[in-house]
């Protein structure tokens, strides 16, 4: 009785415990991170009677926790997965909104800017007009600087966000290490409190939702967390030690966020975070906002750019060139919110061309004329051959060995470049036939000796840098002030200038005017020769010097020039002079203000060249025209060998360009037939090209282009038509600049091909994109966590109805048990009743 006893009371006991462990688990329904506990229920030793073994009841054996490690990383991994979408779906829609937005978005200010500008280019002398354009011109850059605000904003917020949850994830590391140090009180996970592994498990899990981890775990059940690619990088967690996450700014890459662990001790740089919350915010910081605030900052600069360009290069209502009418504020260059309109007066803004056109009221023909502008793109040099183009004062380039083919009978020498100051190019140790010869791009010979039909052709072509069409001529060669060509001060012989000195006061050091000293033009060492000069020859200073009969000598030479001078005033006559087997010309000490110039007048550089000087190209203050410069062989012939000369150039600097220039003078062109035309400067009626219409393939109506300006006629003119071109001064005809502004909004400035606004639509694209592949991401990713949270709840989740089931059952169990002892209770009475 005493054995049934026994057993009735081991499963009493056995399943007491039973119900008390199921009813835990339904009071713990609810709590989160709770793991469903399961009782071990195991027999007691049999005992043996007899030869047989007869049971001892049944024992209560353990509480297991019903965990599975795969089933909770699983979890986590698919938590950390998921909660990446959400921040970055959320943030991607703000800025959807923001760029999408009429009131903050850049679409619609652009279209009114270039709207206004389409309605000034209508009516440039309008002041209403050029005041509605600067409002939506300055509405433009504010919506700039509104829409990049926006951006800075949510820079900012993010970046707080980001700290904020970094925050969280040091504070969640500190709380697993102290539960390490819990767990490290027991050996083996086994015998460790369900409550503290299901916290563990929980800071584990919320951990993952602002960072992905990897965890590792101890046989006592403590964790070793980690944010590496491997195990063994990245830790934060490890026994009961946890080391802190740093939010720095990137020292490589300016706006973007590093992390680093345990900056203040034994720094680790973390590759990055791409899955948790923080990892979305960072993909939506540096793969979205970024790169978005990248493009806006690149849209404004090449607005700004672009606009400039154009405006620069139009003349505003006072004639005076275009300024900047965006630009960026001091210290914030190329930054969207930067930008600002510079211009403030409507008068200032630089509606027409440089250029205009008037047509003569008393034209036969009914042609009407546009003028446009482009830069010229001619064919052979754009500067001086070789070193000569450093040539630039203090520096005097030698370019030695210039060969000149007998097949060709020229070289050229290069361009001398329209602004070029001070120009001095010298002919040294030449032949007997050789000599320079300037011409401008459309055959006009400034200096030089006239060319044969052959020369000419091989010269005046496009391949040589001339004009489609240019023809030769000699209107101005050799001229003089005041007939050379565009009035310039250009002379071909040997010059000697007025002697400019520097000197200071030697008292105080102060710099004083410098000290002129009157011309002097020495030679090299004089060498008689046997042949004499020509009448006009020679010239000095304008005037033929007359015929000198051979044998010359530098006596004689001396006394020929002083003959010719002698009829001059005494107060600038040039008086020549033998010094040290040299021949001397000089002005008076007391003419400062005249130089001397040794010129050819019939006579060829050879000619000089027996006097012992050399042929130089001089050039006083600024060349008018691009000219281009040869040097020419008349002495050689078919099989002869190849001659060669050697030149030396200086000039003080290069100014200004061919579109300023043609702006400075009128320009009138002027048919001569249905056909031909000539162009000459008004100012100085100087004949500047005379060509012949060339018909366009690529247009119907009939044009002609000189120096890059390019006038477009309605119809044909006719014989006697005549056409001004003129720098525009008043800045109301020609409203090209505006019309150029206007044709920017369809211009494929942007890269990829792109118009500006096409270029911020297609940004909008992009980052709409994002949002719907977040959006798609996001629902797949709910259902993946959704079906790792339903394998962690069947496997760890506490079920009310399984639970309703144990818990009748094993309250079956525990009454029958209690009947067990009831009846070996009954049965011990029974037998004390016995008498």
């Amino acid at each position: 009785m005493s054995d049934l006893l026994s057993i009735g009371s081991s499963g009493v006991t056995a399943y007491q415990r039973s119900l008390a462990t199921v009813s835990n688990n339904i009071a713990n329904v609810n709590t989160e991170g709770y793991t469903r506990q399961d009782v071990s229920l195991t027999a007691n030793q049999p005992r043996l009677l007899g030869n047989s073994y007869l049971g001892t009841g049944a024992r209560f054996d353990a509480v297991k926790r019903q965990y599975d490690a795969f089933v909770e990383s699983n979890l986590r991994n698919s938590n950390s997965d998921l909660e990446s979408q959400k921040p970055l779906l959320s943030y991607v829609n703000r800025l959807i909104d923001v760029m999408g937005d009429e009131s903050i978005g850049l679409t619609t200010a652009m279209n009114r800017f270039f709207e206004s500008a389409r309605d000034l280019s209508s009516d440039p002398a309008s002041v209403v007009s050029r005041s509605i354009f600067l409002r939506d011109a300055d509405g433009l850059a504010a919506r700039f600087r509104q829409l990049a605000g926006q951006f800075e904003i949510l820079d900012k917020e993010t970046r707080q966000s980001v700290e904020t949850d970094i925050g969280q994830v040091n504070a969640l590391t500190q709380q697993l290490a102290q539960m390490n140090k819990q767990l490290a009180k027991h050996s083996n996970v086994a015998n460790q409190p369900s409550e503290l592994l299901d916290q563990r498990d929980l800071l584990l899990r919320e951990l993952s939702s602002l960072v992905a981890v990897k965890t590792r775990f101890e046989p006592n059940g403590a964790v070793i967390v980690s944010v590496g690619d491997t195990m063994d990088q990245g830790i934060l967690v490890s026994q009961t030690t946890a080391r802190a996450i740093s939010v720095l700014d990137s020292t490589i890459d300016a706006g973007k966020l590093s992390f680093v662990i345990d900056a203040y001790g034994v720094p680790e740089t973390m590759t990055g975070i791409t899955s948790g919350k923080v990892g979305g915010v960072m993909s939506f910081r540096d793969q979205v906002l970024k790169p978005a605030a990248n493009a806006l900052d690149g849209l404004s600069k090449t607005m700004v750019d672009s606009v400039n360009s154009v405006h620069r290069d139009g003349v505003d209502a006072e004639g005076q060139l275009g300024g900047d009418l965006f630009g960026f504020e001091k210290g914030g260059a190329g930054k969207a919110t930067s930008m600002t309109m510079v211009i403030q007066d409507a008068n200032r803004v630089a509606a027409a061309g440089q250029f205009r056109v008037i047509d003569n009221p008393l034209n036969s023909g009914t042609a009407q004329a546009r003028i446009l502008y482009g830069q010229p793109n001619f064919l052979g040099p754009t500067q001086l051959l070789g070193d000569l183009a450093l040539a630039k004062t203090p520096q005097i380039a030698t370019l030695a060995g210039v060969r000149i083919e007998p097949s060709q009978g020229f070289a050229s020498l290069g361009l001398i470049p329209i602004g070029t100051q001070n120009l001095s190019l010298t002919l040294q140790a030449l032949g007997p036939g050789q000599t320079l010869q300037v011409l401008t791009r459309d055959g006009r010979h400034v200096l030089g000796s006239a060319l044969n039909t052959t020369q000419q052709g091989l010269l005046v072509k496009q391949a040589n840098g001339m004009e489609a069409g240019a023809s030769y001529g000699t209107e101005t060669l050799n001229a003089r002030l005041p007939n050379t060509h565009l009035d310039m001060d250009i002379f071909m012989g040997a010059k000697a200038s007025v002697n400019l000195s520097q000197q200071f006061n030697a008292v105080t050091g102060e710099l004083l005017a410098p000290l002129r000293t009157a011309a002097s033009l020495t030679s090299k060492t004089f060498v008689d020769s046997t042949d004499g000069f020509a009448n006009g020859a020679l010239t000095l200073n304008g005037q033929n010097l007359p015929a000198l009969a051979g044998p010359i000598t530098l006596t004689k030479v001396v006394d020929w020039i002083n003959t010719a001078t002698a009829a001059d005033a005494a107060s600038s006559r040039i008086t020549a002079a033998a010094q040290n087997g040299k021949l001397v010309l000089s002005r008076p000490s007391g003419d400062t203000t005249n130089d001397i110039r040794l010129g050819m007048g019939s006579g060829t550089p050879a000619d000089l060249q027996r006097l012992g000087f050399d042929t130089t190209v001089s050039i006083e203050g600024g060349t008018q025209d691009d000219l281009l410069v040869f040097v020419t062989d008349t002495s050689l012939s078919a099989g002869s060998t190849a001659s060669t000369v050697n030149i030396t150039a200086q000039f003080s600097d290069i100014q200004g360009n061919m579109k300023q220039t043609l702006r400075t003078s009128p320009l009138q062109v002027r048919f001569t037939s249905d056909q031909a035309y000539e162009i000459r400067d008004s100012r100085t009626d100087t004949l500047l090209a005379k060509r012949s219409l060339i018909p366009d393939a690529s247009s119907a109506t009939p044009s002609l282009s000189y120096r890059g300006l390019k006038l477009e006629f309605s119809t044909a003119p006719k014989s006697g038509d005549q056409f001004t071109i003129d720098g525009n001064r008043d800045g109301i005809g020609n409203n090209e600049t505006m019309l150029r502004l206007v044709s920017l909004e369809d211009e494929r400035l942007m890269p990829g091909g792109l118009t500006i606004t096409e270029a911020y639509i297609e940004r909008v694209n992009l980052v709409g994109n994002v949002a719907r592949q977040a959006a798609i991401s996001d629902q797949a990713l709910r259902v993946v966590y959704r079906q790792a949270q339903e394998a962690r709840d069947s496997m760890s989740g506490v079920s009310l109805d399984e639970e309703a089931s144990a818990l009748v059952r094993f309250q079956q169990a525990y009454q029958a048990n209690a009947k067990v002892m009831q009846a070996a209770m009954s049965m011990f009475d029974t037998i004390l009743q016995v008498r």
